[in-house]
């Protein structure tokens, strides 16, 4: 039997992978500001990995956000594999999307790797993993009217669960309001280590929620929390590792500087970066939903 497992996003990486800004209806306005953030996201990413760009390896896409059109790497008995589930593009409200959604099976026939597919709509920045068989997601950004059907809420979440290796899978019931995605948990609540998750202050349900789930798979079980930066969805939870690093998104908020001394002291070994994601969240996202990690 197939043993199935999503890495943590802490463990070591082969790479990660972006695609380029080029969608002009949306970037056109502001081109000179997201061409440079895109230099520096590249060559601050550079220092720690390989950075795999689409459009250098001729893949067409329709936006930057690889994180939820992107394929889902998986280890399947121990080698690299690949997941994927259909991309709409949030519930079809940015078409088109065609491009977007067959990008998986372009980087599975380029890295030569099996591809698993699956029927449902699901996106990468919607389901968070510890890489020990816990699975954290929001229930908006798996049902309703042109995400997947309640009716065959059963169906789905076996294949969730089949497809990732999830051990126990915890549901919330909303993600940021304002959030054009309906609530990706990206940026809501994130792990930081097998047992210890930071999320977004102010929601004090959800906070107790996770604390009783993780509390019952781990007796040391922590979940941080830190503020909402303006404007939404900004959030200090949409980071990415790297090999030795983090890269923080910041947004010239009073609170960036709290942020980053969280991180710092959560991560002592890892070189801290903020990196300014003003311009990227004036079309909704951030450094988590505009990559994609490759486990070594």
């Amino acid at each position: 039997m197939s043993e199935i497992r999503y890495t943590a996003e802490w463990e070591e990486q082969a790479a990660t992978w972006l695609a380029l800004p080029i969608n002009e209806q949306n970037w056109a306005p502001r081109r000179e500001r997201i061409d440079a953030f895109y230099s520096k996201l590249i060559k601050t990413i550079s220092r720690f990995q390989p950075v795999k760009v689409l459009d250098s390896l001729q893949i067409p896409h329709n936006d930057v956000w690889i994180r939820d059109y992107g394929p889902f790497f998986v280890k399947c008995n121990g080698k690299l594999s690949a997941v994927s589930y259909e991309f709409n593009a949030w519930g079809e409200k940015f078409p088109p999307w065609d491009l977007d959604n067959s990008v998986p099976d372009k980087i599975a026939e380029f890295m030569n790797i099996p591809l698993k597919k699956y029927p449902w709509i699901l996106e990468g920045g919607g389901v968070e993993f510890n890489g020990d068989g816990l699975c954290l997601t929001t229930a908006p950004c798996l049902f309703g009217k042109k995400r997947n059907p309640v009716e065959q809420k059963k169906e789905m979440l076996e294949d969730l669960q089949n497809s990732f290796g999830i051990k126990s899978l915890k549901i919330l019931p909303r993600g940021l309001d304002g959030d054009h995605t309906d609530g990706h948990i990206d940026n809501f609540a994130r792990f930081i280590a097998k047992n210890r998750i930071v999320m977004v202050a102010g929601f004090e349900q959800e906070k107790k929620e996770i604390e009783i789930w993780l509390g019952e798979h781990y007796e040391e079980a922590k979940v941080d929390t830190l503020p909402l930066p303006p404007p939404v969805p900004a959030s200090y939870t949409n980071f990415i590792f790297t090999n030795g690093g983090l890269l923080v998104p910041i947004y010239n908020s009073e609170s960036d500087s709290l942020a980053l001394e969280y991180f710092k002291s959560v991560f002592p070994n890892r070189e801290v970066i903020g990196m300014d994601c003003t311009t990227p969240i004036e079309e909704g996202g951030s450094l988590h939903c505009l990559s994609k990690q490759e486990p070594l």
